[in-house]
């Protein structure tokens, strides 16, 4: 994977390169994102990447004055120019300086961009005098992926839940030892305005990192991970916030101007950073008292859990989630749930709002398929971006966005059935039509047109819903209709073809054989035995 970076004193181009481009895909890994040269010298001082992309206008340092230092540094490293439109003298220099290529800002596209990097020829290199270190990242992100386990059952794993970072170690112990663990996610009180999580993650990432005593983990999800290191000394509960308080009210403040969004911050006690499974934890525990709030800092307060529900309270509960969806009283449940009953009155904890979400999804999955007959396949695409609903309501971190997304999953389930029963009653008047005219010359246009429908239409239709064609279904008919007469009545071919609706007999005998595998003699022949 080869490394690039980029510098841009504009927040909107840097945050813009990261989200828009895959970078993997095509081979490429932003390891680093700067505000200025001098960030993006130091920067190359420690580590030099295999590709820089800069703008030429910024303050502390411009990029001229990065391309030669730089080049102090390597004289190998690509360079790319991103330029403006008034910045041709500065690119001119820039190209004398040993700028490979550039690229005007307001013509860039992603695949141009890949264009010219590719035809860079760029190779991971270790340029003269970089040090080689382990991979940072690769511990954060293995660390991340370790923590997700405990969210999960235990699937055998578990004893390999712990392990030792190194990287991350040492910077505890340059920094600290002592840490809390940061959560941050955005607060979508109402459902439909979640964002893009890699739009706001990226933002995230860069106010972080703007701070000597935070150090950016990554993204699971919606949820932006971090570390903030709180000195030599165990701090306790009011000294932790005396530091974390102040930086995370900054940390808000800017989220909200630059995102266009809320945040809720949730932050465990502190610890040692070996303790790293327990502070993750309760960083994530006090992220969950955002379900009954609003954005803001939240701190892991141990012990001071909500209540969960007992077993034969759970029990009762169910039987009633179960009795209202199958009665199909969808509205009345959402009002129960919005305003639960006296027993019910506090604040449970969240992850039990999530075991009810669950529960409801798959009653109504069941339901749908025991009460009308719906495969699963035609359920998931009725419910489209909604499917699996288990998961599209979990993902509500907030009450009010949880009741809304349950909202939305009663008004599309009753529009399915709705749909289905409209179905039935369509069919069923075709069926009426078909049991009183069979002796009649019954053609398809005859029957679209009785329930007011284009041919074209109700012939799709009824395939879809009973598997034959309409003329399929008007021979089983008539077919079914000849064996009774064929049982109960000693009559001729032709007066039973004329009675079924064919006019010619040697015509219907064939349908006939065809249909049932008999002919009419063999037919009559087993009634009789």
């Amino acid at each position: 994977m080869k490394k690039i970076i980029i510098v841009d004193d504009e927040s909107l181009v840097r945050v813009g390169l990261q989200s828009i481009i895959p970078w993997e895909e095509y081979g490429y890994r932003v390891s680093g994102v700067y505000h200025n040269g001098k960030e993006a010298l130091d920067a190359c001082t420690v580590s030099m990447p295999d590709a820089i992309l800069t703008d030429i206008r910024m303050p502390v340092m411009d990029g001229l004055e990065l391309i030669k230092n730089v080049r102090q540094l390597s004289e190998r490293v690509p360079i790319v120019i991103l330029s403006s439109y008034d910045d041709f003298e500065y690119t001119r220099t820039a190209i004398r300086l040993g700028v490979q290529d550039y690229i005007q800002k307001h013509q860039l596209e992603p695949e141009e961009l890949i264009r010219v990097l590719n035809g860079l020829k760029i190779e991971e290199t270790a340029y003269a005098g970089e040090a080689v270190k382990p991979d940072l990242n690769k511990e954060k992100e293995d660390l991340l992926d370790r923590m997700s386990w405990t969210d999960k059952a235990d699937d055998g794993r578990a004893s390999e839940r712990r392990r030792a970072y190194p990287e991350l170690e040492k910077l505890a112990e340059e920094r600290g030892p002592y840490a809390c663990w940061v959560a941050i996610q955005p607060f979508v009180p109402v459902w439909g305005e979640e964002r893009s999580p890699l739009s706001y993650s990226l933002i995230v990432r860069e106010e972080l990192e703007r701070y000597r005593y935070t150090e950016y983990l990554g993204a699971q999800g919606p949820v932006v991970h971090a570390l903030f290191y709180l000195g030599e000394r165990m701090p306790d509960a009011e000294a932790q916030r005396r530091h974390v308080s102040p930086f995370c009210g900054k940390l808000l403040e800017s989220l909200r101007q630059k995102c266009n969004m809320d945040f809720a911050i949730g932050i465990s006690r502190p610890a040692r950073f070996e303790e790293y499974d327990a502070m993750y934890a309760g960083a994530g525990g006090a992220l969950l008292s955002m379900f009954y709030g609003t954005g803001g800092i939240y701190y892991d307060n141990g012990s001071a859990a909500r209540s969960v529900y007992a077993d034969d309270q759970w029990i009762e509960l169910y039987k009633t989630l179960k009795r209202y969806v199958r009665q199909e009283r969808f509205d009345e449940l959402l009002l129960r749930l919005d305003a639960p009953s006296p027993a019910e009155a506090g604040e449970i904890d969240p992850g039990e709002w999530k075991r009810i979400g669950a529960t409801l999804a798959t009653q109504v999955a069941d339901y749908l398929i025991e009460q009308y007959a719906l495969d699963v396949e035609k359920i998931r695409q009725h419910f489209g971006d909604l499917w699996p609903l288990e998961r599209y309501i979990d993902k509500a971190n907030h009450k009010a966005a949880w009741l809304s997304s349950v909202k939305l999953v009663f008004e599309r389930t009753s529009a399915l059935i709705a749909s289905v029963r409209a179905n039935k009653t369509w069919l069923t008047k075709i069926k009426d039509y078909v049991n009183e005219n069979y002796a009649a010359p019954i053609r398809l246009e005859d029957a679209a047109a009785h329930v007011y429908w284009s041919e074209n239409y109700f012939s799709q239709r009824f395939s879809q819903e009973t598997g034959m064609t309409f003329l399929e279904y008007l021979t089983n008919v008539r077919i079914e209709k000849a064996k009774e007469l064929l049982r109960n009545a000693d009559r001729s071919t032709e007066e039973i073809a004329g009675l079924v609706g064919y006019v010619n007999a040697n015509y219907f005998v064939k349908v006939f054989k065809k249909t049932t595998g008999l002919t009419l003699s063999e037919f009559k022949a087993g009634c009789k035995s």
